[in-house]
């Protein structure tokens, strides 16, 4: 059973409070989540909103759904997303499928415990580019778990926060979580700060840093696409949208809890669950697998280049990015930068995109006069901005107290083989 030693932030934290993972609990006892999805619907029996105004006390066999669509419940529990209410990283109530990212976004080498929950009824649409269509009712949950070691995920592990993505009938709505004891995470609209935070990573060096849940209205400065206003009677608003369940990371293989391994995107296919996968699976794009366990040396030129480019893209690219597969005429809140990061951007057809020979624009710092110096990482303000943790200067702006090492060192042996270019060094 992974993560049986499980701890809950609590407060300033000082002390490891363990808890067994997985099973028990109220709820739907008889979820099978992690059932093979052949000839039933993954969403089978997961019940659905009604309708009605919804309430955070109410009693229910599985989802509270009316009160996901409504209310703004002070604790988590009140949802009832799982089946033991003191565990968000297993056990989900009966609907809850887990899945996982190819290469995700860093936030302060915590480990993430993804699960989606879709009202019977409904599916969730394939988009080829952007996030998956999902439809009214739908629940994403994220938590957020700093190992203590992170080259044994499977150790101890400190729970912090869980995060809701709940789609609405009027839009996509977030909600953060604090785990405030070993039972129990509450409501955190303001944001929690925890400080002088430990673990080890996978070179073996002891980090310690201060952590931040989000504010909720944090989250609108990454999930937010804006646009590029014709004029005063431009009454267009900024959309909301999640990051990264798009069908590029979703395409990998993954163990789910009764030990079988699916490629997730055909498991949600077969299980009903998604709609409109290709018939020539082969099409679908595939993001390359990133993690702090990759060992970037060995990695031929081709290799670095995708894995650089996925890194940058599920990092950067939710604020730099533009035109390609949006709507017409919105762009991510950094758009306007010149800096544009998509994983679907061809890079030899608008190299100064990523940055290459491009005067920084967003304040800037001397000794690094070009966002990128191909065969120059160490004057090249992107990978600056990726390693310091300066506030004022900082990529991304929000979700890291510490410098990911092990990405800051995928894009510093990028920017050391790209092509060189007029701001190159002299040979």
């Amino acid at each position: 059973m992974k993560h049986s030693n499980k701890t809950i932030a609590a407060g300033v934290v000082t002390s490891f409070l363990m808890a067994a993972c997985g099973g028990g609990g109220g709820g739907d006892s008889s979820d099978d989540s992690g059932s093979n999805p052949t000839g039933s619907a993954l969403n089978a029996g997961a019940g659905a909103p009604t309708g009605a105004e919804g309430s955070c006390s109410a009693t229910t066999n599985g989802v509270n759904w009316d009160a996901l669509m409504t209310e703004v419940c002070p604790k988590l529990s009140d949802y009832n997303l799982f089946t033991d209410a003191s565990d968000p990283t297993a056990g989900p109530t009966r609907g809850g499928v887990p899945y996982d990212l190819s290469t995700a976004l860093f936030s302060d080498y915590t480990s993430k415990y993804r699960f989606v929950f879709v009202p019977e009824g409904k599916t969730v649409g394939y988009n080829p580019s952007e996030a998956l269509d999902f439809p009214v009712g739908t629940v994403i949950t994220k938590t957020f778990a700093l190992p203590e070691n992170t080259a044994m995920p499977d150790g101890a592990e400190l729970v912090i926060e869980t995060r809701l993505l709940i789609h609405r009938v009027d839009g996509w709505m977030a909600l953060p979580y604090y785990w405030s004891s070993e039972s129990e995470a509450t409501l955190a609209i303001a944001g929690k700060r925890l400080t002088d935070l430990t673990t080890i990573n996978n070179q073996g060096q002891t980090l310690t840093f201060d952590y931040a849940v989000p504010k909720a209205a944090d989250c609108n400065s990454c999930h937010s696409i804006v646009p590029d206003l014709a004029g005063p009677d431009d009454q267009r608003e900024q959309i909301f949208l999640p990051i990264g369940p798009k069908a590029r990371y979703l395409n990998k293989d993954f163990s789910y809890p009764d030990g079988t391994v699916y490629n997730q995107l055909q498991y949600w296919s077969e299980g009903e669950l998604l709609t409109g996968l290709p018939a020539d699976f082969n099409s679908v794009e595939q993001a390359p697998v990133f993690n702090d366990e990759t060992h970037i040396p060995s990695l031929s030129d081709a290799e670095l280049n995708d894995k650089a480019r996925a890194y940058l893209d599920i990092n950067c690219a939710h604020c730099h990015r533009a035109d390609l597969t949006l709507p017409a005429d919105y762009a991510g809140p950094a758009g306007s930068s010149g800096v544009q990061l998509e994983y679907n951007r061809v890079y030899a057809d608008s190299p100064g995109k990523f940055g290459v020979c491009k005067d920084p624009v967003a304040g800037g710092k001397e000794g690094y006069p070009y966002d990128v110096i191909p065969g120059n990482a160490d004057e090249s303000y992107l990978l600056f901005r990726i390693e310091t943790t300066d506030s004022r200067h900082k990529m991304p702006e929000l979700g890291r107290s510490t410098t990911h090492q092990e990405g800051a060192q995928l894009i510093r042996s990028w920017i050391d083989q790209l092509p060189s270019a007029s701001c190159s060094p002299m040979p």
